[in-house]
């Protein structure tokens, strides 16, 4: 008799992007966090999530490949969500277009506008998602 085999539920997108405006204390800046985190959480390793930027300031530009996952370098294991943070530290407050690759094949475009303290999204796919947005304020799926 063999036992059931057990699956996880099928999730509507693997990534979700956090943006938001942070301070650091020690340079005494503000900057943009662009933080990537997995919807899958894992028990075993604590895996980070493997992105390549493109930011190009001057066109107000800034380009994301989610490439996938990367095992932990250290042996202790640990559980939890897979991440990756982007700190974007001379950034104006003006509209700036993102745009989210997975594995250079799915490409998903927004545009945002950097306000006093937070970020709002203007724009964003009406379908093909791979990863959720969300600033402090507003949502996007």
């Amino acid at each position: 008799m063999r036992t059931r085999q057990v699956r996880p539920e099928k999730k509507e997108f693997e990534y979700e992007l956090n943006i938001s405006i942070e301070q650091d204390k020690l340079k005494e800046k503000d900057f943009i966090q662009f933080e990537f985190v997995t919807t899958k959480e894992f028990m075993n390793f604590q895996y980070k999530v493997v992105v390549y930027d493109k930011v190009d300031i001057e066109k107000n530009k800034i380009e994301f490949n989610v490439e996938g996952l990367s095992a932990p370098i250290i042996s202790l294991s640990q559980s939890g969500n897979a991440d990756y943070k982007y700190k974007l530290y001379d950034f104006n407050k003006k509209e700036y277009e993102l745009i989210l690759l997975n594995h250079e094949k799915r490409k998903n475009l927004y545009k945002f506008k950097v306000m006093r303290g937070k970020v709002k999204i203007l724009k964003a796919p009406a379908s093909n998602k791979f990863i959720k947005v969300v600033t402090e304020k507003t949502e996007t799926e």
